[in-house]
């Protein structure tokens, strides 16, 4: 077997440019951020103790988040509860207990997903008196098309 084309020229290999690098570089620094504690806050953090995803007090908290959080805004009507990553419970700064609950939520339709730190409060008789959320959840219907253009 002869090569009748002769040798092949080298193959050029692409740079990538300087901007994608640093596109890279703060997506990587935002995506290993770590969230630094309050400077304002004295005292000592209360501490937490995991609580079981499938637990009744869980279940309850989270059956009330879902209700409440459709209540909050006609725009949460659709929303539904994918998953819960995690459950902690600790002493609450006053009478009572907090939970922390790490969940996502599918804001329309299997299309929207959006995960939140949610705080619910219950008192010393361990009724829920209400609830915290880090951020309320975006929520994009689709617009129907302009007739006019």
């Amino acid at each position: 077997f002869t090569n009748r084309a002769g040798p092949r020229p080298p193959q050029r290999v692409m740079a990538v440019p300087p901007r994608v690098w640093l596109l890279l570089l703060s997506l990587f620094a935002v995506a290993w951020g770590k969230v630094k504690p309050n400077p304002e806050f004295q005292g000592e953090v209360p501490p937490r103790s995991a609580l079981p995803l499938d637990g009744p007090e869980v279940r309850n908290a989270l059956r009330y988040v879902m209700s409440e959080l459709k209540r909050l805004s006609n725009q949460y009507r659709y929303a539904t509860l994918t998953k819960c990553h995690g459950a902690e419970a600790g002493a609450a700064n006053f009478d009572g207990r907090n939970l922390f609950l790490d969940v996502e939520f599918d804001m329309l339709n299997g299309l929207q997903p959006s995960r939140h730190d949610i705080v619910v409060f219950k008192d010393e008789g361990s009724v829920i008196t209400g609830m915290a959320i880090d951020e309320f959840p975006d929520v994009e219907f689709r617009e129907p098309p302009d007739p006019d253009v």
